[in-house]
């Protein structure tokens, strides 16, 4: 089956995604295996961002989490079982963890969200020290000495399950850089995922995640911060949609510049 937008989306519905995550270990000496669920603002970054494609391009596994993104893949030929969106993905991921077997590591934006984390997989029986979690300050990242440390303590864990909540690209592109640090376990950026989880931020009603209005829901409480994003969504999905049907997906940026640079 042909790659939609670069993109090699997984045939696994849910279910079987949280079975493959749980049930089969990433083998020894084989570094991450990252997941990547792929929203119309990731399509739009990995337009726009050759750093961004190349980590997007080492993935595992990749669902369509954005309905558009969803519906656009099975109309290209993709055998999609639907949407899985991110946060529904971890959402059923985390009780299926089992204690004693698995140890999660989260890389989260608050603390609160961490330690309810901690909270919630300790209450279900696991052992404190088999939990971790870190709250980096903002642009960690882009601190070499940090984040080699951090990737240091994730591979110290003997992390099964790496969580980044921190959003992307920038979770994406650090998980692809410190690949070779941080051990043979799965490895995914969920964003705000994690913190609907444990309730530190509230997702949009369920009638809008059916209505694919989640964005408005978002962005109605955020729009500081999110109003460029999901204008800037708007406009250059339906060119990220033409590059790819007409195969210049992946050439350059649009209007012809390099695409060399990367985002965070």
């Amino acid at each position: 089956m042909a790659e939609v937008f670069g993109i090699d989306f997984s045939s696994r519905d849910k279910e079987q995604l949280v079975e493959v995550l749980t049930a089969e270990p990433v083998a020894p000496g084989s570094g991450i295996a990252m997941v990547v669920t792929a929203n119309i603002d990731h399509v739009v970054n990995l337009l726009r961002n050759a750093a961004f494609r190349t980590a997007y391009g080492s993935a595992k596994l990749a669902t369509a989490d954005g309905f558009p993104v969803a519906v656009y893949a099975k109309l290209r030929g993709a055998d999609l079982p639907g949407r899985v969106a991110g946060p529904d993905l971890f959402a059923a991921l985390m009780p299926a963890l089992v204690p004693g077997r698995h140890r999660p590591f989260f890389v989260v934006s608050r603390e609160s969200t961490g330690a309810k984390l901690k909270d919630y997989l300790v209450g279900r029986g696991f052992s404190p020290e088999d939990v971790g979690f870190v709250c980096p300050s903002f642009g960690f990242e882009k601190v070499r000495d940090y984040s080699q440390a951090l990737a240091w303590q994730i591979r110290a864990h003997g992390t099964t399950h790496l969580v980044m909540g921190v959003g992307s690209p920038k979770s994406e592109l650090w998980l692809y850089e410190w690949r070779d640090a941080l051990g043979d376990c799965y490895a995914m950026g969920i964003g705000a995922g994690i913190d609907f989880f444990v309730g530190t931020e509230v997702r949009a009603p369920s009638w809008m995640q059916t209505l694919c209005l989640e964005w408005f829901w978002r962005m109605a409480r955020e729009p500081k911060r999110l109003a460029r994003r999901y204008l800037l969504d708007a406009v250059l999905f339906p060119v990220a949609v033409w590059r790819d049907a007409t195969g210049r997906w992946g050439l350059d940026e649009p209007g012809g510049k390099s695409a060399a640079r990367g985002s965070s």
